[in-house]
Order: structure tokens, then sequence, then C-alpha cells
């Protein structure tokens, strides 16, 4: 066994300990039987943690693989999902502090809670709104599963089977997450994004090393390939018009991110967070992501056969630093794991709130989390068969790039139960419905049909826009107790719109 090798399992394993210790510490300090505490962290996550927890769960092992690989692929083209992402705070200060607000007053802890709320207690919205948050959240805890042992068994040279790294990172994961809660998942957060995000902006820094320079590098890659340097004057509008609804309103309507709107203890602490996340979206993703990958064009590196851009990174440390393999292995076990431990928190809260508290038989607080503890163990052992089949690698991909889309059918019903009072229950439920089977439809086999050039995502949108506001006219509107309950509440803290919408309401 190589000194290589000693120091990836070395590094691997004081990785997973460090973890098991973070997650022992937020058990004990954890309150027992306590919902707000074990999802949210008691609504008490100072701004340190909140950046740290907001950073690293957008930005997973795509920010470390995908990123610097698409900018290689594409060029300046992607420099554009840095200016849609950048657009994140302003939506938090004009939507997310709303939902903090009404999540405050009313201890909502997942998105159901709080559009089923509004729409005159909704029982067929939560539902829905359940079902569409688990079709965002279990594709994609299968893609951190599946593509961190990918990325695993390329970087350790096939010493990691793809199967050891399935099954090594969903035990470690689940243990912190299952005992630890929302305090080892922010905690742990918090750590791992500080990991990838120092890799990638040291990794920035050697590539201009290794480029010969700054302006050599820059000279070498304009050289190398000058198409990629320019945008195309032939792309779509559509195609930038779909991406900035993705990666702008996506950026706060995933389950997972709309629960850490619930978790500020404040809104400053919560819109100066999301600056500070969104600063270091642009320094270490996109700037150094694009560093990266542009100076990788003008370097003559050997390309393997069935090359995938995902492997730009580790692919760069083979051939100039092969002894950093050992640090890439723990800093995408950081990456992946940043995103997955959130996605399974939110899925349990998703059950625990949206369908277990909802039967009759339901009993107390400690018993709803005693079941979450369980839908958890359910939820990763299922994610693990899946991301173990055969079917499941080849139908992640299609599924993982509309996530983002389907959380925009929240988009429209939020907006009703934040500024337009006339929105009606059925507006509400057919545009969530109608909006997602056209995303999926649209998706999975009608794609040649779609007219134009936007996207599936972009036409689910507009249908669910259509829907809300012809159905809501058309339909008598929520009842004037939730009315009063939510807008009457937030014309104090939030004035001048909802005192507009009240008279348009009339």
């Amino acid at each position: 066994m190589t000194s290589t090798t000693l120091l990836t399992l070395g590094g691997i394993a004081a990785y997973m300990v460090l973890m098991f210790v973070i997650g022992f510490f937020a058990f004990r300090k954890n309150k027992q039987g306590d919902a707000t505490d074990w999802f949210l962290m008691g609504r008490n996550t100072n701004l340190v943690m909140l950046v740290g927890t907001l950073f690293a769960t957008w930005f997973s092992t795509f920010a470390f693989l995908g990123g610097p690989g698409t900018f290689y692929l594409t060029g300046v083209e992607w420099l554009l999902f840095g200016f849609f992402n950048s657009m994140g705070p302003v939506l938090v200060m004009l939507i997310g502090t709303r939902i903090w607000r009404l999540g405050k007053q009313y201890g909502y802890i997942t998105p159901a809670d709080l559009l089923s709320d509004y729409y005159d207690d909704s029982r067929r919205l939560r539902l829905l709104t359940g079902i569409v948050c688990i079709l965002v959240l279990f594709p994609y805890a299968a893609i951190q599963l599946s593509g961190i042992s990918i990325a695993l068994q390329s970087i350790s040279g096939g010493l990691i089977r793809y199967e050891m790294g399935i099954f090594g990172l969903a035990i470690c994961v689940a243990l912190y997450a299952v005992f630890g809660g929302s305090r080892a998942v922010v905690w742990t957060d918090t750590i791992q994004g500080f990991i990838f995000a120092a890799l990638l902006i040291a990794t920035a820094a050697l590539m201009v090393h290794w480029a010969g320079g700054w302006s050599t590098g820059w000279s070498a890659a304009v050289a190398a390939d000058p198409s990629k340097f320019a945008f195309d004057e032939q792309s779509s509008g559509g195609r930038y018009v779909t991406l900035m609804l993705l990666w702008t309103f996506g950026w706060i309507l995933t389950p997972h991110l709309w629960q850490r709107l619930y978790m500020a203890d404040s809104p400053k602490t919560l819109v100066t967070s999301s600056v500070l996340a969104s600063i270091l979206a642009l320094f270490v993703v996109t700037f150094s992501g694009a560093v990266i990958g542009f100076l990788a064009i003008g370097m003559d590196l050997p390309l393997p056969e069935g090359f995938s851009s995902d492997a730009l990174v580790p692919l760069i440390y083979a051939n100039f630093l092969p002894i950093m393999g050992a640090v890439l292995v723990v800093a995408v076990f950081a990456a992946g794991m940043s995103t997955l431990d959130s996605q399974i928190i939110s899925a349990s809260s998703v059950y625990c709130r949206d369908y277990y508290r909802q039967r009759a038989s339901a009993g107390s607080d400690k018993q709803m989390l005693r079941a979450s503890r369980g839908f958890e163990v359910g939820f990763v052992v299922a994610v693990v068969l899946f991301s173990l089949s055969e079917a499941g690698r080849q139908l992640l991909i299609p599924l993982a790039s509309i996530g983002v889309g389907l959380a925009l059918v929240f988009l429209m019903p939020l907006l009703g139960a934040l500024f337009w009072p006339r929105a009606s229950e059925t507006g509400a439920f057919w545009a969530m419905l109608s909006g997602t089977v056209v995303m999926l439809a649209l998706q999975f086999g009608l794609s040649a049909y779609t007219p134009g050039s936007i996207g599936p995502a972009m036409w689910g949108f507009l249908t669910s826009a259509v829907v809300f506001y012809g159905v809501s006219l058309s339909t008598r509107p929520v009842s004037e107790a939730k009315l009063e309950k939510f807008h009457g509440f937030m014309a104090t803290r939030f004035p001048e719109p909802i005192e507009a919408a009240l008279e348009q309401r009339g």
C-alpha cells in the first residue's frame, strides 16, 4: 500500500471522526422533543452559521467539480450563472424576510405549513406541496451520493469503489443527521463549506502558477480556443430567461433553502447572510471556477478517453500535484455531504409535518421526532438503493435538471400569500399541479414538442402563472380570517405593499 493510499484513507477516517464528534455535541445540545429545535436549530442561527450553511447547502459537488468543468466546456456563457445567482439577496429582502416573519409568528417549519395555512388550511394543497418537495429533494440527494462516489473512484484511482463510496458516505451523513438534527447539519455545513471553498481558491491560485503566470495563462487560453471567450450571438434569449428564472427564484424556493429562511435569529441576520453568501458564491464559485476552467483551456492537458468535464479538477491535480489526491477526496466528501445532509433533514420535516402529523392518530412532538429519525433512515436507504440501481443512474440526470424548476411551482401560491389577497385555494392548487405536470411531461418524452427555445421549467412556470391568476379571479378568495392573519399581520411590518394589495382586493 503506497504512502498516497495511506494518506487518502487516513484523511477520510479523520474527516469522518470529526463529523461524528460534531454530531455528538449537537445531540447533547439539542432540546429533546422540540420540533423547531430539531428541524430549524430553534430559529436561533447566527450570522456566521447561517452564511456557512447557506453557502455550503447551495454549492455542493457542482461548485467543486461541475463549475470549473462547465467553464472549461462552455466558456464565458456560464458567467451568466454568477450574475443570476447574485440576485439571491434581492429576493431574500423582498420575499425571504416575509417568510421569516410569518414562520416566526406562526411556527412554520415546512413550505406546506405556510401555504396550506394561508389557503384556508387546505389539506390537498399541503399534500401536493409535500409531494413536490420530495420530488425536488430525492433525486438531488441521490445525485450527491452517486456524484461523490464516482468522483472518489476516479480520484483514488479505483481504491474507493463506487459501492464503497455510496455506503460510506450514506452511513456517515445518516449518523450525524439522525442523531444531531439540524444543529449538526448547520455546524458541519460551516466546516465543510470552508474546506471546499478554501480548496477552490487554492486551486485557482495554483492554476495561475501552473499556467505560467496571469498574463501568459490567459493569452494561451484565448489563443487555444477564442470562441470560448465570446458570447454566442446566435444563442437564444429564451435560454437565458429560463436560466435566470431557475437561478434567481430557484435560489430560495427549494425546500431545504426555504427552511434556511426560517432558521435565522433575525431579519437582519437573514439579509446580511444572504449578501455574504452571494459574495462568497461570486468569488469562490464563479471567479475561482472561471480561473480554473479558462486557464485549463490553454494548458496541454492529456484528456483520457471518455473524459467528462466534471473530472477536470482531479485531472489537473493528477498531472501537476498527485499528492493532493488525498485532499481532493476529503474536499469532495465535504462538498457533497454539506448538501446531502440538508436534504435528508428537509425531507424528514416534510414527512413529519405534512403527512405524519396530519393523521388522526398522530401523537406528541416527541413521537413525531421519533418517526422523523425512522423516516431519515428509510430515506437514506431508498436513496442508496436508487443510486446503486442501473435505472437510477440513467434517470437521475434528467430528473435533477428539473429539480429547481419544480420548486418554481411554489412561486405563484407564495406570492398570493405574501402580496395578493385575491388569490384562491383553487387557483393555488391547480396552478401547482398543472405546472408540475407540464414540467415533468416536457422533461420526459415531450421535449420535442416544446414550442420556442425556452425550457420545460419556463413553460411549467408560465402554465402555473396563467392558471393561478385565471382560476383565482374566477373563484372565491381565501377567507377574511386568513386575510387578516397574513396580510393584516404583515401590514404592520411591511405597510406599503400590503396596503396597496388590500386596495386591489376590494
